[in-house]
């Protein structure tokens, strides 16, 4: 009978999305994680490292471009767009592969989760465990010859705690110019990976070349990165070229941070058979992070490559905690509602397969994971558990709104939600929104009692940062919910001594039984490339996509 009826709720969940495309068409959003231009939701920070290769192969001529390339350009898909190249945004949107070639930081995280160091040149703690000295290189220079400074860095440092777009910001006390190349930062309190995250996310520019623009930044960009913004359409087109007065010594540049191609052009392609057509059609060279519904096609395709490696981030529903929403006080209904969704019909009718059920709201490749949730129950489908926890709830018949990105990953993933609490006897509306809106309404709880998201994290600290600490924002945590004993047990893991299993379970259980957040699915970042653009040996992203500036190509 469970089988019948999950056919029965994929088949509903199929008609329904086949019905709103034919009536209104896909609506473009952007990727899982996209731009925000006023405030934080979730940690994405972008690193890469070398992957070895049975090849060798030697970096393509700077001059000359991919030899199989008849313009000479390199053209990527993604579907993450910015509407704006300001260096103050949130972290939605820091998995666009163009983030680097825009702005450089003071550190970058690799694939294998290292902190490695860009324009900062080292970095040391004293001995109070909240005090860090920095030093940046002492010839740092923008595409215009603007010299950084330390000045440069303070500065950006204070207008991104003032701008207040990322928490990590916030846990700055204090930072200080020590030197014309060393500064010194303090933090409030001691918090488990808080500095590293704050040299991530500093973007490297002159504080006069900001200025003297015409509209800072918004639109035209100078920064020390060794690419030119040649082109930029907002949440469409952005393209490079590499420059040939870089700053930093070849035998310096570590391989996660090489620009190994001349030209490279970004193309934002949101809805999913598009992106396929392109790519058949040889509009685009490669797609990082392509549909899984899309990807069968190129699957041991002669003329395609194809490379899957785990999200760093998750897809989750994350309840609403604001007091005029209905599932803010009624447990029983979270509960019901969590137990109503198939995760693993998700899996395969939303991802075709690429990838996996979560056991936690956070993904298994953030540190502090612990590896025995893996084996205990976290809601597992059951419909009858559903309807039993339905009855003892208030709910009644009340509609709920489910918040998401229109996007057609989201779109899929909302309306097979939406059939499996009609299964139980849950009415939610939908509320598919493009990004901008998305971005304004998804940390107020009063907007939604669901909302969709993908919320990722290198450790476990930054997660539950950004999304269950009632001291974040302005109206609580990211759903408007106010805590006091989550928060107590967050503070107690954050710093480096109460970072512990013991502790870091402790959360982990609390919020899977007050179901604050149910995680669904951990899926596949798969990137997809012709064969003839030469690639022989890639780099990788933290993020688990394919660095293609860095990756070496054939002469």
């Amino acid at each position: 009978m469970k089988v019948l009826r999950k056919a029965t709720i994929f088949a509903l969940a199929c008609w329904m999305f086949l019905t709103a495309c034919s009536s209104a068409g896909v609506n473009s959003g952007s990727g899982e994680e996209n731009v925000d231009t006023s405030s934080q939701s979730s940690i994405t920070e972008e690193g890469a490292a070398v992957e070895e290769s049975d090849e060798t192969s030697e970096p393509i001529d700077a001059d000359a471009g991919l030899h199989n390339l008849e313009d000479g350009v390199l053209d990527i898909g993604t579907t993450v767009s910015w509407e704006s190249l300001t260096p103050f945004r949130g972290l939605v949107g820091g998995d666009a592969p163009y983030l680097g070639l825009v702005y450089e930081s003071l550190a970058k995280l690799t694939s294998d989760a290292e902190y490695i160091p860009w324009v900062a040149k080292e970095w040391s703690a004293e001995e109070d465990g909240l005090t860090f000295n920095v030093e940046i290189y002492d010839y740092v220079t923008d595409s215009a010859g603007n010299k950084i400074t330390a000045a440069d860095i303070v500065w950006m440092i204070e207008a991104s705690k003032e701008a207040g777009l990322k928490t990590v910001f916030a846990k700055v006390e204090n930072v200080e110019q020590t030197g014309d190349y060393t500064f010194k930062i303090k933090l409030t309190q001691d918090f488990t990976g808080a500095l590293e995250s704050i040299l991530i996310h500093t973007y490297v520019i002159s504080k006069s070349a900001y200025e003297s623009s015409k509209d800072q930044f918004a639109t035209e960009v100078v920064s020390t990165s060794p690419y030119v913004l040649t082109q930029f359409v907002a949440n469409s087109v952005f393209s490079f070229e590499k420059r040939d007065n870089y700053w930093q010594s070849q035998e310096l540049i570590n391989p996660a941070n090489a620009a190994n191609v001349s030209k490279i052009s970004f193309h934002v392609i949101t809805e999913a058979s598009q992106a396929g057509i392109a790519l058949e059609t040889k509009t685009i060279d490669a797609f990082v992070n392509l549909d899984s519904n899309t990807v069968e096609q190129f699957m041991n395709h002669p003329d395609y490559e194809v490379a899957s490696r785990p999200h760093t981030n998750g897809t989750q529903v994350f309840f609403s905690g604001a007091p005029n929403s209905v599932v803010a006080e009624d447990l029983a209904l979270r509960q019901a509602i969590a137990y109503a969704i198939d995760s693993e019909a998700l899996v395969s009718g939303v991802y075709a397969g690429f990838g996996k059920v979560m056991h936690d709201p956070i993904a298994d490749t953030s540190v502090g994971y612990l590896e025995k949730w893996k084996s205990e129950e976290y809601y597992p489908y059951d419909v009858d558990k559903a309807k039993e926890l339905l009855a003892e709830s208030n709910y009644n018949n009340e509609e709920l709104v489910l918040l998401s990105l229109s996007n057609s990953t989201m779109q899929r993933n909302s309306q097979m939600i939406q059939a499996y609490l009609l299964q139980i006897g849950i009415n939610v509306k939908l509320n598919l929104v493009d990004q901008a809106l998305f971005t304004s309404t998804r940390l107020d709880g009063t907007q939604y009692d669901l909302v969709l998201n993908t919320v990722g994290g290198d450790n476990l600290a930054d997660h539950w940062a950004v999304r269950y600490d009632m001291n974040a924002y302005r109206t609580g945590d990211a759903t408007s919910r106010h805590d006091e004993v989550l928060a107590e047990m967050l503070y107690r893991t954050w710093s480096v001594d109460g970072y512990t299993p013991e502790n870091i379970d402790e959360v982990h259980t609390y919020i899977k039984d007050n179901m604050y957040a149910y995680g669904l699915v951990q899926a596949e970042i798969v990137t997809i490339w012709r064969k003839d653009i030469g690639l022989t040996d890639q780099v990788s992203t933290f993020r688990a996509g394919i660095d293609f500036v860095a990756s070496l190509y054939n002469e």
